[in-house]
């Protein structure tokens, strides 16, 4: 059996149990492995409802060491794939992750195009040939106004007072620029999405829920965190979020928008 291939029909195994928490998990998403500068590539098959071995590659797309990420692949003609290493299979906290990048294949598949394309940043961006933008952004995480905002925002959430969110929200928005309130709002509706669902399966399993990025100094982390918790609150609010990534979207734009008014 090739290298890797009983542990991703292992993880099949699992994501069959994952189904009655969200429907993208009936959904199966090519997985790239990288290990000693090849990368073996792996996809699903509908007929025998298993992972096979497609090819293996040099590894030129220089996968670092623990990665876990969900990105086009120019070797299944950029498709989106799930991209990680050995690590990824040793437990069940690892696995979790992945299922997280599984989340970002199928939001890519269904929603990018026609949520992300709405976005100034994102033409800006594609027009710069910055292709790592949604990672390496200049966000202004150490201005002390906008690091206060965050935490102002952080403690309306653990609040759950919806009106103290949005409050708090609004307030954030207003102290950044339009390009910022944009990155923002997607950073945190992508990733956040992802990450909620990522805490569904750890509910699950009875694993300690992820709030990485919830303390300062702020990072790229914090908009997993602002966005999941949001979210989680929305759904609970309007159950037709769960599945409804776009409505979800545009009622996240809410905040953003009014603090650009006049």
């Amino acid at each position: 059996m090739h290298t890797f291939l009983q542990q991703l029909n292992e993880l099949n195994e699992l994501q069959r149990e994952l189904v009655s928490l969200h429907p993208f998990f009936a959904e199966h998403h090519p997985v790239v492995v990288a290990d000693e500068a090849l990368l073996h590539i792996y996809d699903y098959s509908s007929k025998t409802r298993q992972y096979e071995w497609a090819k293996t590659v040099p590894d030129d797309l220089y996968i670092p060491d623990d990665c876990l990420a969900a990105m086009p692949v120019h070797h299944l003609n950029d498709r989106m794939c799930a991209i990680v290493t050995a690590s990824a299979f040793k437990d069940i906290e690892q696995k979790v992750f992945l299922f997280h990048e599984y989340v970002h294949c199928s939001v890519y598949g269904k929603y990018e195009e026609r949520i992300v394309d709405r976005l100034q940043i994102k033409h800006k961006m594609t027009q710069l040939k910055r292709v790592t933008w949604e990672i390496d952004y200049e966000f202004p995480y150490e201005d002390e106004n906008i690091a206060e905002r965050i935490h102002s925002l952080l403690s309306a959430l653990k609040s759950e007072d919806i009106q103290q969110i949005q409050a708090a929200r609004t307030a954030l928005f207003e102290s950044l620029t339009e390009e910022q309130a944009e990155y923002w709002s997607w950073l945190e509706w992508n990733e956040g999405y992802a990450r909620y669902v990522e805490n569904l399966i750890r509910a699950k399993y009875n694993l300690k829920p992820n709030h990485y990025g919830d303390t300062a100094p702020y990072n790229r982390l914090v908009f997993y965190e602002c966005g999941s918790e949001y979210i989680r609150l929305l759904v609970k609010e309007q159950p037709a979020y769960h599945t409804d990534l776009e409505q979800l979207f545009d009622r996240m734009q809410m905040e953003r928008l009014a603090g650009f008014v006049g």
